[in-house]
C-alpha cells in the first residue's frame, strides 16, 4: 500500500498545492521553479474558473491559479495525459490573467503586471521543436518572448515554465538544487516508505505530512481514490489506442472517453451528496456541465 498520495493525480495536485494549509508549500515551490529574486510574502487563490470575454468562448479552468501581495499572477498546471497542442492550450490560459488587468477608462496605460505559466507534464513535449540535443533531453524549460535576432529576451513581464517528468532521471543524492527535489518530489512521491534525507527538511517535510494516506479523512479518501481511478483509466485507454495502432480518430476517441468517465464519476459523487464545487475539482467538469448532468438526470 502506496504511503503517500500521487501528486499526478487531480486530487493529489490541489490537495499539496491549492488549500489553505499547503499554501506555504506551493510558495516555496514556485520560488524555486520560478527563480524568483525575492521570497513570496503571501499568496491569494483566485477562483480557478475563469469566465472568457463572450458567450461563445471557451471557459478557461487552472489546476492552481493565484496572485501575490503586488498583484504578479502565478498559474500552475498538472497535465497528466499528452497532449497535441500543449503549448497552444499554456499559452491560452495565460490570456485570461493578461485580459482581466484591463482597466476602464483613459487612465490606463497598458502597464501589465507578471505573470508566470508553470504547466508540469507527465509526459515529454515532442522534440521536433528542438534542434539542440541538450534541449531535446532538458526536463525544465524556460519560454519568455525573445528577439530572435539579437537572441534576447524582449519582453519578461510572461514567463512559461515547462517541467516534463518522464525526462527527469536524478537520484536522490543528486538533488543539490531546490528545483529538482520538487520535480523529484512530484515524480516519485507515491512510490516512496520513507523520506529521502535530501528531503527531510522544509519545506519538504511538510508537503510528505500533507501528502499521507493515513492522514485523509474518509471524504478525502473517496476524492482520492476517485481521482486515481480517472487517471489510471484515462492512462489505459490511451495506452489501449496507441497498442491497437488507431491513429485516426484516437485523440478524440481517448478525449470522449474520458468526458464520458467524467460524467459517470460526477453522477456517483451526486447521489453520494458530496458539493458540485469539490465535484467539479474532481472530474475536471465545470459547474455549467453540472448542471446540465443534474438536469438531464431529473
Amino acid at each position: 500500500m502506496a504511503r503517500y498520495i500521487d501528486p499526478k493525480t487531480d486530487f493529489g495536485f490541489k490537495r499539496l498545492f491549492a488549500q489553505e494549509d499547503s499554501k506555504d508549500i506551493l510558495k516555496q515551490f514556485l520560488f524555486a521553479v520560478l527563480k524568483l529574486k525575492h521570497p513570496i510574502q503571501e499568496l491569494t487563490y483566485i477562483p480557478n474558473e475563469q469566465l472568457p470575454q463572450g458567450s461563445d468562448e471557451r471557459i478557461g479552468i487552472y489546476d492552481v491559479y493565484c496572485t501575490d501581495l503586488i498583484g504578479q499572477r502565478f498559474i500552475v498546471e498538472m497535465q497528466r495525459g499528452s497532449q497535441t497542442f500543449i503549448r497552444d492550450r499554456v499559452l491560452y490560459y495565460s490570456m485570461f490573467p493578461i485580459l482581466h488587468q484591463a482597466k476602464k477608462g483613459t487612465g490606463w496605460q497598458f502597464e501589465l503586471i507578471p505573470i508566470y505559466c508553470v504547466a508540469i507534464l507527465n509526459f515529454a513535449l515532442d522534440v521536433a521543436t528542438s534542434s539542440a540535443k541538450d534541449v531535446e533531453t532538458a526536463y525544465i524549460r524556460y519560454i519568455q518572448l525573445m528577439d530572435t535576432k539579437a537572441k534576447t529576451v524582449f519582453y519578461d513581464k510572461l514567463t512559461y515554465v515547462y517541467i516534463e517528468l518522464p525526462k527527469f532521471g536524478k537520484e536522490p543524492g543528486e538533488l543539490t538544487e531546490p528545483v529538482d527535489k520538487w520535480i523529484y518530489l512530484l515524480k516519485y512521491m507515491p512510490e516512496l516508505q520513507d523520506i529521502p534525507a535530501e528531503l527531510a527538511n522544509a519545506p519538504f517535510d511538510h508537503a510528505f505530512e500533507i501528502a499521507e494516506e493515513a492522514a485523509l479523512s474518509p471524504r478525502e479518501r473517496i476524492l482520492y481514490e476517485t481521482s486515481l481511478k480517472s487517471a489510471r483509466d484515462a492512462f489505459a485507454e490511451l495506452t489501449t489506442a496507441r497498442t491497437e495502432g488507431r491513429e485516426e480518430g484516437r485523440e478524440e476517441g481517448v478525449k470522449e472517453g474520458r468526458q464520458q468517465q467524467a460524467k459517470e464519476t460526477a453522477r456517483a459523487m451526486l447521489s453520494r451528496g458530496l458539493s458540485r464545487d469539490v465535484i467539479a475539482d474532481v472530474t475536471g467538469l465545470s459547474l455549467t456541465e453540472l448542471e446540465q448532468l443534474v438536469r438531464a438526470t431529473e
